[in-house]
């Protein structure tokens, strides 16, 4: 049924993030698919943060390896998948969703990342007081003004976020620059820490360690060099795996099924703000690094 004479059975929408908000949030979508089938969708593991408040029937979550754990909800908060998830839902699903960098996510809204690793993180939690409100907000206004409400809503909390350290990020930068095709010790000495220490501030403030960022880019790098027609063989490679073996291995351990199963088994949700080439997404908002940090 439509909501408030504007709302469409189904839609997709998106929106950039205003000036202000530009390399702290990737995008944001707006959607609504109308109930009565089931629609499933197989999400790869990505390096992208997510929130996204659901107004409709709970979207139900499988993640294909590791512990497998399983959610219900209609909103969540949710950190990069290191794992392929299968989501389905059969009911009228309505939201909007916010997707950004980890490191945006921690210096919008102020809460270290580690948080973020339940299974179920309520996105009202994130906050303030004063904002409480907001998923209210969205689910009665017009399906078109979704979008730009959140932005601007969201535009304040710069004055209250957290900082984001300059080794964290020239370390995020240089991981996507090499697709994960560096050693983690390399990485920490090339900031001048530990590699301990890197790894303690990369939980506070990506959430995962250096080391799961760059399996899950040589994962995602790996799939586009095989759908690209390669054998097996040359593109773990290319991607940094050290041999053919490793490769199968790695794809089993982020989800459950070998290489050609995994492609076989379902449609794939490449990540909207994902492009075909991995790029850096984050701060500063020029996108430019220079080097480490002295």
């Amino acid at each position: 049924m439509a909501r408030n004479g504007q709302e469409a059975a189904s839609y997709s929408r998106r929106l950039a993030p205003s000036p202000a908000l530009r390399g702290i949030v990737s995008g944001y979508s707006a959607y609504a698919y109308a109930g009565g089938v089931v629609r499933r969708r197989l999400v790869v593991p990505n390096t992208i943060a997510t929130v996204d408040f659901g107004f409709g029937a709970p979207v139900r979550t499988l993640g294909m390896a590791g512990d497998r754990s399983y959610s219900t909800a209609a909103s969540r908060a949710d950190l990069p998948a290191t794992v392929a998830v299968r989501a389905e839902h059969e009911g009228d699903v309505r939201g909007v969703v916010v997707r950004m960098p980890p490191m945006g996510a921690y210096r919008l809204f102020g809460v270290p990342m580690s948080q973020w690793r339940q299974p179920h993180l309520d996105p009202v939690s994130l906050l303030p007081r004063t904002l409480r409100h907001l998923p209210e907000m969205l689910a009665h206004a017009p399906a078109g003004e979704r979008l730009r409400l959140l932005d601007a809503a969201l535009a304040p909390l710069l004055d209250r976020g957290a900082r984001v350290s300059p080794e964290v990020m020239w370390a995020w930068h240089e991981l996507h620059r090499v697709r994960g095709r560096i050693r983690v010790g390399r990485l920490a000495a090339d900031t001048l820490w530990s590699v301990r220490h890197l790894e303690r501030r990369f939980r506070e403030q990506i959430g995962h360690s250096p080391a799961a960022i760059a399996r899950i880019l040589r994962f995602t790098n790996a799939l586009r060099l095989q759908k690209q027609g390669l054998p097996l063989a040359r593109v773990a490679d290319l991607a940094g795996f050290h041999d053919q073996a490793h490769f199968h291995h790695t794809v089993r351990a982020v989800t459950g099924m070998t290489p050609t199963q995994f492609l076989r088994g379902g449609r794939i949700e490449w990540n909207a703000d994902s492009p075909p080439e991995p790029a850096a997404p984050g701060l500063p908002a020029d996108g430019r690094v220079s080097g480490p940090p002295r």
